[in-house]
């Protein structure tokens, strides 16, 4: 195989794996980058059949005439949206239309730059910790083959035409470089200045396509919480502390509703924002909290901040905090990335809704029919509006059956549907049931939706909540507070998954985007700030140990038994120091070990030797750049010290011989090199004396 197409098959295998995170990412459409693959295919082949024929300029220059209007039409359809995505895809015609054009040797480097130029957009738009895995597998690859355009590039220099027979041997250079250049990201990561979200991005947000599975909203239909219950998708992330409610009773509030619009309910309204108390946070009701929650809210389109029930005030970051009339605290945007909190808790359920007027939208009676007003007073009968709430929810537990599959199937009158004929549904018909029999009692009443049960993860100190675990209840005014009805029967309350092996696999796959998340996206200046601390701390603990006095002995007041073997009693001061000093250079000690025995056990070659030669010749003040082939060093050594032009010589020709011609040297010839090179530095040494005596 000549070095060309060798040089080609290589840049095909890079042209093949730099896209690939593009169209996941959203950077490149998949029509595009399914194109370009199979322009790659048919180059690789060509390549491997070692076809010559190459695209003429002028058809290069035509290619580039008819591509315009394409690269003009995305620009306008997608240029404020996603400005990244016409400059890939031109990027992706360009590269192809080069890998047909590799006439020159500088085609091949044009080549590579444009596969560069591929990866780095496919990094700076992927966010998924599947990346690493792309980033290391194109970096061996990459590293592989500049090496082998270095070994053609030189065999070349030497007027070679073909591949030797023996293996270019990378393994070892390649796991070392590759391993290495992680090391060396990891602390150039923690250093470097912060970019919260991609290094590209638009706008509208460039971190992939949109995600088509339904999930948690501010919207409020019958049928979206059932198709919610599909959603695995972490929703939230808790760490509990002090006393908190069992993880599969958590009851998390994110919004409230009070306006029935006939198949789907309005929102309630927003109050005035809410400014945070000193040492407490954003207070939502009265009372000292007995416990908190530290909660991580996944972004999830929705200005609600889930809550527990519980909850008496909120310490956040934020200037200031929203809440609706029903207590359901609000953000001002829907968050994007993931928000941090602790929810401060008191001792039992509580409300942050105002108590109820007279003309109050929590007891307005639409969709209040006679069928449902008569239902409400056979079901509640007569007494407190505590009883017959209580009567209420028991006989929705009784009468109707919890079921998905009335999901999307609401007709005109969806509740009464469900009430009269179905008589089975989930908790969105539930709970809006029973809001509408409480207000025909004249009990005000709203529906809530948040998220109910969490569950254990074996990898995470938190507690997981899903998008599976969204619920709608019920808040009702009865016996002078908002309490909470949960109307749905037991069998259709979220819960945990069973524990099997794809729940583990489920959360040992959240635990680690979460801690990707959390220490790689999310690492910013405050966490810079932190690890520097960090790092102080452990320096002045190691000082503090170095530096500590030894105690004064104290006086003894029973005489003391010192053991044969010395000293004893508590370890004095120059113990501790040594094992701190022990711990600190063991490593050290362990690593000039291992490399002394490596170069013990490696045997003395012909490249040593050329090694040695080269820096006894630059001692004895011959220029001996890196630059310099090895021929061109046996002329200059002869030229300068014609003495030893004859071990020169010798050594050079084994060292060519053992480096390129895979032959090694036997043991008389290494002998005779080492005897060389003894009367080589025997011979350079006099030249250095007898210069310096000209000089004097």
């Amino acid at each position: 195989m000549t070095f060309a197409r060798e040089k080609r098959l290589w840049l095909g295998a890079l042209s093949l794996l730099a896209p690939l995170p593009l169209p996941l990412n959203g950077a490149a459409a998949w029509a595009a980058v399914a194109l370009f693959g199979l322009a790659v295919a048919v180059q690789l082949r060509r390549a491997w059949l070692g076809r010559e024929s190459w695209l003429p300029n002028w058809a290069l220059n035509a290619l580039g005439f008819a591509y315009l209007p394409v690269l003009i039409a995305e620009a306008l359809a997608f240029g404020r949206s996603q400005p990244l995505r016409p400059v890939v895809h031109l990027i992706l015609f360009a590269l192809a239309a080069k890998l047909f054009s590799l006439r020159r040797e500088r085609d091949k480097w044009q080549a590579l730059v444009g596969v560069f130029f591929l990866f780095l957009s496919a990094m700076a738009t992927s966010v998924h910790p599947s990346v690493v895995l792309y980033l290391v597998a194109f970096l061996a690859l990459a590293v592989v083959a500049l090496l082998r355009f270095a070994f053609l590039h030189l065999l070349a220099s030497f007027g070679h035409q073909e591949l030797p027979a023996t293996p270019f041997p990378v393994g070892r250079f390649l796991v070392l470089a590759v391993g290495g250049t992680l090391l060396a990201a990891v602390p150039l990561f923690a250093i470097l200045p912060r970019v919260r979200t991609p290094l590209v991005t638009a706008p509208a947000g460039f971190t992939g396509p949109p995600d088509r599975t339904a999930g948690f909203s501010d919207e409020m239909s019958l049928d979206l919480i059932g198709r919610i219950r599909e959603n695995t998708a972490v929703a939230l992330r808790l760490v509990p502390a002090r006393q908190t409610p069992r993880p599969e009773s958590i009851r998390l509030k994110a919004a409230t509703y009070e306006r029935w619009e006939g198949r789907s309910w309005g929102r309630s309204p927003r109050e005035e924002g809410i400014l945070p108390e000193r040492f407490l946070g954003f207070r939502l009701a009265p009372g000292e909290p007995v416990g908190e929650m530290r909660i991580f809210l996944e972004p999830l389109g929705t200005t609600g901040l889930a809550l527990p029930v519980e909850t008496i005030a909120v310490d956040a970051d934020l200037p200031t905090l929203d809440v609706d009339r029903g207590g359901a605290a609000l953000l001002r945007f829907a968050p994007t990335r993931q928000v941090e909190y602790v929810a401060l808790l008191g001792p039992r359920p509580l409300s942050a809704a105002v108590e109820p007027e007279a003309d109050d939208p929590t007891l307005d009676r639409a969709g209040v029919t006679p069928e449902i007003a008569e239902l409400a007073g056979r079901w509640a009968g007569e007494g407190t509006p505590l009883v017959q709430a209580g009567r209420l929810e028991a006989r929705f537990h009784r009468e109707l059956r919890y079921s998905t599959a009335f999901v999307g199937r609401g007709g005109a009158d969806p509740i009464g549907d469900f009430l009269f004929r179905t008589r089975e549904g989930h908790c969105e018909y539930f709970a809006s049931a029973m809001v509408l029999t409480l207000r025909a009692r004249g009990i005000p009443a709203r529906l809530v939706t948040g998220f109910y049960g969490a569950e254990e993860s074996l990898w995470e100190s938190a507690l997981i909540v899903r998008q599976s675990n969204a619920h709608a209840w019920v808040e009702a005014y009865v016996d002078g507070r908002w309490q909470v009805f949960d109307p749905t029967p037991p069998s259709g309350m979220p819960g945990a998954s069973p524990a099997d092996f794809l729940l583990y696999a489920r959360q040992a796959l959240d635990g680690l985007v979460f801690q990707w998340d959390r220490y790689v996206l999310g690492f910013d200046f405050d966490d810079q700030v932190g690890l520097i601390g960090a790092l102080r701390a452990a320096w002045d603990r190691l000082m503090e140990q170095l530096r500590r006095p030894e105690p004064p002995p104290a006086a003894p007041t029973t005489p003391v038994v010192v053991p044969a073997g010395g000293a004893s009693g508590a370890a004095p001061a120059w113990g501790r120091r040594a094992l701190v000093l022990t711990a600190v250079l063991s490593p050290v000690a362990a690593a000039a070990v291992v490399w002394f025995a490596r170069r013990r056990r490696a045997a003395w070659t012909a490249t040593d030797g050329y090694s040695r030669l080269r820096r006894s010749l630059r001692s004895a003040g011959l220029r001996v750049g890196a630059s310099v082939p090895p021929l061109a060093l046996a002329d200059a050594a002869a030229a300068r010290f014609p003495q030893v032009a004859a071990p020169v010589t010798e050594l050079v020709a084994l060292y060519l011989r053992e480096s390129f011609a895979g032959c090694a040297a036997t043991e008389e010839e290494l002998a005779r090199a080492r005897s060389g090179l003894a009367t080589i530095d025997r011979a350079l040494a006099l030249a250095r004396r007898a210069r310096r005596r000209g000089n004097r």
